[in-house]
């Protein structure tokens, strides 16, 4: 009978001490990146660049563990920033050549404009908006829950193209 008991308690404590590890390397895992908290809106990202300077956005990306923004600095150059998703403090900026800035990029709708404008037409989770050229190209997940890409009009905000890249 006493035998019994040791190992149970013996078994219990390994069950205990093996949670325990396991609860451990997953809390580890859990602390590269953010941890899970909850990230900005591209909005709310946007909103903490331009309170820091920045201006005239021209991309702005969700990467895996960052927001990856362009736009053009106090100095107007432009500039690459890699932005903390959940705190919207700037973790690392990169100036980009001069010959990067495309001519008449900051016609028309601003970066932050066509968003809103994507966003009224019922697109959400916006992985990535960028002015390119003539159109901005947006992916974001459409009404059914598809990752789709959009070409959208500079001027007017109107889709002009829609491409899926997933189904749900």
């Amino acid at each position: 009978m006493r035998t019994n008991k040791s190992i149970v308690t013996l078994t219990l404590s390994a069950s205990l001490l093996a949670g325990g590890v396991i609860a451990s390397a997953f809390a580890a895992g859990n602390s590269a990146g953010t941890g899970g908290a909850q990230w900005l809106t591209p909005h709310e990202v946007q909103l903490k660049v331009e309170a820091l300077g920045y201006r005239d956005l021209t991309k702005l990306e969700r990467e895996n563990d960052k927001y990856e923004i362009k736009a053009k600095n106090a100095d107007g150059r432009l500039v690459k920033i890699d932005v903390d998703p959940v705190t919207g403090a700037v973790l690392k900026t990169e100036v980009k050549r001069d010959k990067d800035i495309r001519s008449g990029a900051t016609t028309g709708l601003t970066l932050h404009q066509a968003q809103v404008k994507v966003e009224a037409m019922g697109y959400r989770d916006i992985q990535e908006i960028e002015r390119d050229g003539d159109k901005f190209e947006v992916t974001a997940t459409d009404r059914e829950g598809r990752l789709v890409e959009l070409d959208v009009a500079p001027l007017t905000g109107e889709v002009l193209d829609t491409e899926v890249k997933r189904n749900n």
